[in-house]
C-alpha cells in the first residue's frame, strides 16, 4: 500500500500551524493508498483503529476514514490537509485486528481501508440501537443561592435534585423523572438551566435486545465420551495449555460428537481467562448451535445477518466491552472485538460460503487461522468430509495435526445408502417424476410410523428454464447472460388468459444473479405457441410432495424462505414434530440434528457435477455425505435414497460406500497432474465493462502487464486467458477473466504485489482480484 500526501488546500495558516501531529488515513473507498493529515493540538491525541472525518480531494469533501498509524514524519515540501473531527471517543479495533485487517489488504490484494470498513459492522458505525437519554444535575451547591429561588416548580425541581444528590454529572438524573417529581413541565427546568443553577446534559443507552430468541434455550443430556472423543479432548487440552498457536483438523463422521468437543474445547480457554470464537457456514445452523451453548454458557454474543441492525450493535458493544466471552455466528465473526483470544473454531470448514463473494474476498476459515496465529490461539477445524487443502496443510506444515472421529457416538450404525438409478426408472415411465417409487414408498412407511424426512434439492425455484418446444427459445436475463429461472407464488384464486382461455401459471421468471424479473407470457413472442417449463427447483419438489402425500405437513426451506427470516420458526417446528417432511436445498446439508429423521432423499446426486468447476466431485461428494448424516442420529435407522442419472460417476460412488479417504486419494491424483489446488496456488482477475470493445482491449493490457512482472522476476507461473468468464455478462457488464495457477502463495503474492503497485490499466474498467476463488463462475 502506497503513502500519499493530501496536499492542503484552503485550510487555514492559523489552523494549520497548530498541527504539530501527522496521522496516516485509510479512508473506506477504494483508494489503494494511505494519507498523511495534520492534527490540530486541541484534537490530539489520535489512536490507531479510530475514525477520523477529514477533506479529501479538490473539492475537499468531508470523507470517513481508519487512523492506521501516529506521528508519522512530514513530508517534506508538501502542504498537508488537516482532519475535522475524530468520530469515534475509541479505537473501534484494537492492534490484533489492525495487524489482521493489514494482513488481510495484502494477500487478498485490497484497500486497507475498504477491508477496515468491512470488519466493522455498518450498525456499529451507525449507532443502531442507541437512543439518547436526557439528564439533568445541580451545577452549584450554595444554598445561599437556592433561596433566592421563588417559584414553587423550581423549589420542586431542586429539591428533588437535592434529596438525590444530584451534584455531578455522573450522578445526573432523567429529566422525565424529575419533572414528574416535580410536578411540572420543561419550562421551569430551562429558567434554571439558563440561570445556571442546573446543567442539561446527554447520554446515549443502547436499546436492550436479545440476538437469542425466546424458547431457544435447550436443556442438554450429560454426555459420556467415548474412547475416540476423550484421545480427541486429550489432544484439546494439551494444544490450549501450551499456549503456543496451532491448527488441528477435527475430521469426524457425521453425529461423531464433533459440537460437543468444541463446547468442551471453549470451556477449557474459559477456565484459563481467555475467550473464543465458534464460526458456523449457515444462520440456519447458527439456531441449533446457540440453543447447545445457551445452555452451557452463561456471556455468549451472536453475530450474523439474521438479527436486526439494532441487534447487531448490541451484540457488537457487548463484545468489545468484554461481557461476552464466546462469540458465535457466520463468517463475519471471526472480526469479533474480542480481547484475550484463546481459541477459534471453524465448524464444517470445507464448505465454500465461508469465502467473501465482495471485496475484501476472504475466506474466513483462512482468516480464522491467521487470526489465532496472531492472538497465539489454537484453532479448530471442524468437518466430516475436510477440504483437500486442509487434508494437504495436515501433510505439509508442521503446526497442523489431525484427529479423527471414526464413530458415531453411542456406536450408532451409519445410514444404509441406496441407489435409485433414474435411467431405468424414466426409460418406463412416460411421466417426469422427482420422487421415485422407491423413496415414495419409503416415505409412506416412515410417515405412518410417526417419523420424519428430509428431501434434497439443490436448485431454488419451480423449473430451472422457460422453453419454447417449437422453436427452441428460451426466456434471458435482460441484463445477464443466463436463463431466467421460473418461481411460482401463491395466489388466492387461479388467473384466466382472456385471449387463450387457459389457465395461466401464476408467478415470474426470476435471474438469479442481478435478481431481475419478468412476468412469463403465456406464448412464445417469436412462434406464438406454449412455452414449457423445463428442468426442476425445490419449489416444484415442494408441489410434488404435497400432491403424493396430501396428509403430510411439508415445509420448505432455501434462500426464498430464508430471505422471510422464517427459517428459526420452521426449524423449530420440524424440531417439536409439527413438520412431517423438510424439502429444500445446501441449507439442510450444514451440520442440523434431528433424532427423528428416519429417511432422507437426494433428488438429484449429479446436479454439481454440470458446473464447469475442477471442485465439481468434491463439491458433489461433500453434499452427499453432509446430507445424508442428517438420518439416523438415533436408535432408529436410517435409510438415505440417493437418486442419479449418473450411477457410475466416481464420486456418486464413492459417496454410496461412505469412502472419502479413498475419494480424496482419486482427487488428488487428478489435482496433481493438472497443477490444480491444493498442489498449486490459483488466483482468478474478472475484468468488466458495459463496453466490451473498451473490456477486451484492457484484459489484453493486463496480460501483457503480468507477463511483463513475470519476465521480470523470472517467476514460474501459469497464465490462461484472457477468455469470457463463463457467465460472460451480468448484470449488463461485460466480463473476462485471466486464471493465474503458481506453485506456492509467495509466488502469487510477489506478482500481485507488482501489479498493485503498478499504473491503473487503461482504458478504465472495473478489476476484481480473487486470490484462493472457491468457483470460477
Amino acid at each position: 500500500m502506497r503513502n500519499i500526501s493530501e496536499n492542503l488546500f484552503p485550510v487555514e495558516k492559523e489552523q494549520a500551524s497548530q498541527a504539530n501531529h501527522i496521522i496516516q488515513l485509510a479512508f473506506e473507498s477504494a483508494a489503494d493508498t494511505a494519507f498523511s493529515y495534520l492534527v490540530p493540538d486541541s484534537l490530539w491525541p489520535v489512536k490507531v483503529g479510530q475514525r477520523i472525518e477529514a477533506p479529501f480531494g479538490r473539492a475537499n469533501k468531508p470523507q470517513k476514514g481508519f487512523c492506521v498509524s501516529v506521528d508519522v514524519s512530514k513530508p517534506e515540501n508538501i502542504k498537508l490537509k488537516t482532519i475535522s473531527k475524530i468520530i469515534d471517543t475509541e479505537p473501534l479495533l484494537n492492534a490484533e485486528l489492525m495487524a489482521l485487517a493489514q494482513w488481510i489488504s495484502e494477500y487478498y490484494v485490497c484497500p486497507l481501508g475498504q477491508v477496515l470498513a468491512a470488519m466493522v459492522p455498518a450498525a456499529v458505525k451507525k449507532g443502531a440501537g442507541v437512543r439518547k437519554e436526557r439528564l439533568v444535575y445541580l451545577a452549584v451547591t450554595e444554598d445561599e443561592i437556592f433561596s433566592k429561588i421563588k417559584a414553587k416548580k423550581q423549589k420542586n425541581i431542586i429539591e428533588y435534585l437535592k434529596s438525590k444528590s444530584a451534584f455531578e454529572k455522573d450522578s445526573a438524573l432523567k429529566i422525565n423523572k424529575v419533572l414528574e417529581k416535580a410536578g411540572c413541565k420543561t419550562s421551569p427546568l430551562n429558567r434554571l438551566a439558563e440561570n445556571g443553577i442546573v446543567k442539561i446534559t446527554e447520554r446515549q443507552i443502547l436499546v436492550s435486545l436479545p440476538a437469542v430468541p425466546e424458547g431457544m434455550t435447550l436443556r442438554s443430556e450429560a454426555v459420556v465420551l467415548n474412547d475416540d472423543q476423550q484421545k480427541a479432548m486429550a489432544h484439546f487440552k494439551e494444544q490450549i495449555d501450551s499456549g503456543v498457536f496451532g491448527v488441528t483438523l477435527l475430521y469426524g463422521v457425521t453425529d461423531s460428537g464433533k459440537t460437543e468437543l468444541y463446547i468442551r474445547a471453549v470451556e477449557e480457554v474459559i477456565k484459563k481467562g481467555k475467550k473464543a470464537i465458534v464460526l458456523l457456514p449457515e444462520i440456519a445452523l447458527t439456531t441449533q448451535t446457540i440453543q447447545r451453548f445457551n445452555d452451557r454458557f452463561e456471556n455468549i454474543a451472536v453475530m450474523h445477518s439474521g438479527l436486526t441492525a439494532a441487534q447487531r450493535n448490541v451484540q457488537w458493544q457487548n463484545i468489545k466491552s468484554g461481557k461476552a466471552n464466546v462469540v458465535i455466528g457466520a463468517r463475519s465473526a471471526i472480526f469479533a472485538p474480542l480481547d484475550n483470544l484463546g481459541l477459534v473454531v471453524v465448524d464444517e470448514e470445507h464448505e465454500p460460503s465461508y469465502k467473501q463473494d465482495t471485496a475484501p474476498r476472504y475466506h474466513g476459515r483462512d482468516v480464522a487461522i491467521k487470526r489465532a496465529q496472531l492472538a497465539n490461539a489454537h484453532c479448530i477445524l471442524g468437518s466430516a468430509t475436510p477440504s483437500l487443502e486442509t487434508l494437504f496443510n495436515c501433510k505439509a506444515r508442521k503446526h497442523y495435526h489431525l484427529v479423527r472421529l471414526p464413530k458415531r457416538v453411542k456406536d450408532l450404525p451409519m445410514p444404509e445408502m441406496k441407489l435409485v438409478d433414474l435411467r431405468q426408472i424414466h426409460q418406463s415411465s412416460k411421466t417426469v417424476n422427482l420422487i421415485s417409487e422407491p423413496l415414495l414408498n419409503n416415505l409412506k412407511n416412515a410417515l405412518s410410523k410417526g417419523r420424519q424426512a428430509i428431501l434434497f434439492l439443490n436448485r431454488r425455484g419451480y423449473s430451472n428454464f422457460v422453453f419454447c418446444p417449437s422453436c427452441k427459445h428460451m426466456l434471458h436475463c435482460r441484463n445477464c447472460d443466463v436463463t431466467l429461472t421460473f418461481h411460482k407464488s401463491k395466489m388466492p384464486s387461479p388467473s384466466m388468459d382472456t385471449v387463450s382461455g387457459k389457465l395461466m401459471n401464476y408467478g415470474f421468471a426470476l435471474c438469479h444473479y442481478c435478481g431481475s424479473q419478468t412476468l412469463v407470457p403465456q406464448k412464445c413472442p417469436l412462434c406464438g405457441k406454449g412455452f414449457a417449463m423445463i428442468g426442476f427447483g425445490s419449489q416444484r419438489l415442494e408441489e410434488e410432495l404435497q400432491h403424493k402425500l396430501p396428509a403430510a405437513r411439508i415445509a420448505r426451506i432455501d434462500s426464498d424462505t430464508m430471505a422471510g427470516k422464517d427459517y428459526y420458526h420452521i426449524l423449530k417446528d420440524f424440531s417439536d414434530g409439527k413438520i412431517d417432511i423438510l424439502a429444500g436445498t445446501q441449507i439442510l446439508a450444514k451440520g442440523l440434528h434431528f433424532p427423528n429423521v428416519t429417511v432422507v432423499g437426494i433428488i438429484s446426486a449429479e446436479t454439481s457435477l454440470y458446473l464447469p468447476d475442477f471442485r465439481a466431485n468434491e463439491r458433489t461428494f461433500q453434499l452427499i455425505s453432509q446430507v445424508a448424516g442428517r438420518t439416523g442420529r438415533s436408535e432408529k435407522k436410517g435409510t438415505v435414497y440417493v437418486q442419479t442419472f449418473l450411477p457410475d460417476q466416481p464420486a456418486i460412488v464413492f459417496a454410496l460406500n461412505n469412502d472419502f479417504d479413498n475419494f480424496v486419494t482419486e482427487e488428488l491424483k487428478h489435482r496433481k497432474q493438472c497443477s490444480l489446488p491444493p498442489y498449486w496456488r490459483m488466483a482468478n482477475i474478472v475484468l468488466r465493462s458495459t463496453d466490451y470493445e473498451k473490456l477486451e482491449l484492457a484484459s489484453q493490457n493486463m496480460r501483457q502487464r503480468i507477463d511483463g512482472i513475470i519476465a521480470a522476476y523470472n517467476l514460474q507461473v501459469k497464465v490462461r486467458g484472457p477468455v469470457p468468464a463463463l457467465i460472460s455478462r451480468i448484470q449488463r457488464f461485460h466480463r473476462m477473466q485471466i486464471i493465474v495457477q503458481a506453485p506456492d502463495a509467495a509466488v502469487i503474492q510477489i506478482l500481485f504485489t507488482s501489479l498493485r503497485a503498478s499504473a491503473p490499466i487503461k482504458p478504465a474498467v472495473k478489476v476484481a482480484i480473487d486470490i484462493d476463488p472457491v468457483n470460477l463462475l
